[in-house]
């Protein structure tokens, strides 16, 4: 299983929610070995000394703290924009962000921040609290009809590597045929799927009208570490983003961490993600 990037990036706004993102992304970056950068957007050009300084006193007081280096980056203009193109030029494998909820996320990237974290071809994690200690690392996987939940599939396998996770596979119960046969034909190719990579894992079915609500109560019941979840490939942000689906799962009440997978349209012409 190959790696999909080379680090790993943290929104930086010196709020405590920022704060707590890194703290997460610490704790990913010592599973992996990645390099850790802490990205700060400035508005004015005059103002990135003060900043510079500023920043140079975090990166000193996590190594002093927690013994891991970490590279700052200071960049001018939207935070959307500037977290992609620096996502980019890293080769990041995932970029981190604290938030209150999905208005916290708002004041943090702009009107467009849902739209910025579909549009981004690097997975995100919104963080809303401190990050809970374990026993053993766990994480929900959510399975529907849809064909791009397959996606998540990599990364669920990936972090059972590196943290030896638990997973657990939910699924809803439809009504409707037509879902059945897509939901359990999606089921099957996840199982075969872990399988080969020799993950471990459950699987749990929960109820279809209120499914998001249900996947994180399930998260909660089983203290889950993280939760998955893929957006659409449509293009307009109101079909990605409903009150009830993925805006309900990133600022889920229980405020569990969401590792948000965009959909690879590369990956889709390959025949076993068809």
């Amino acid at each position: 299983m190959k790696e999909r990037g080379k680090a790993i990036i943290v929104g930086w706004d010196f709020s405590e929610f920022s704060e707590r993102a890194l703290d997460h992304a610490l704790f990913y970056s010592y599973q992996t070995n990645m390099k850790l950068y802490l990205v700060h957007i400035i508005k004015r050009k005059s103002d990135a000394e003060k900043i510079k300084l500023e920043m140079q006193r975090i990166v000193a007081k996590v190594y002093q703290e927690r013994g891991k280096h970490i590279d700052m980056i200071i960049r001018c203009g939207s935070v959307s924009r500037g977290l992609k193109l620096v996502a980019k030029k890293v080769s990041a494998a995932v970029i981190f962000i604290g938030t209150q909820g999905v208005r916290g996320i708002q004041n943090y990237t702009g009107s467009h921040a849902l739209k910025t974290i579909v549009d981004s071809s690097i997975p995100f994690v919104i963080v809303q609290a401190p990050r809970e200690k374990h026993s053993r690392f766990s994480l929900v996987c959510p399975i529907d009809f849809r064909k791009e939940c397959k996606e998540m599939l990599y990364w669920a396998a990936y972090l059972a590597r590196i943290f030896g996770a638990e997973i657990s596979l939910v699924y809803p119960e439809y009504n409707t045929q037509s879902r059945i046969l897509k939901t359990l034909a999606n089921v099957n190719f996840a199982r075969n799927y872990l399988n080969n990579y020799k993950v471990e894992y459950s699987e749990v079915k929960l109820n279809s009208k209120r499914f998001n609500e249900a996947i994180v109560d399930y998260a909660k019941k089983k203290h889950a570490d993280l939760i998955l979840t893929i957006t659409n490939r449509q293009t307009k942000v109101q079909n990605y983003f409903s009150a009830s689906k993925i805006q309900y799962l990133i600022a889920n009440k229980e405020k569990i961490p969401v590792f948000c997978v965009n959909p690879r349209k590369d990956l889709w012409l390959y025949g076993s993600y068809k």
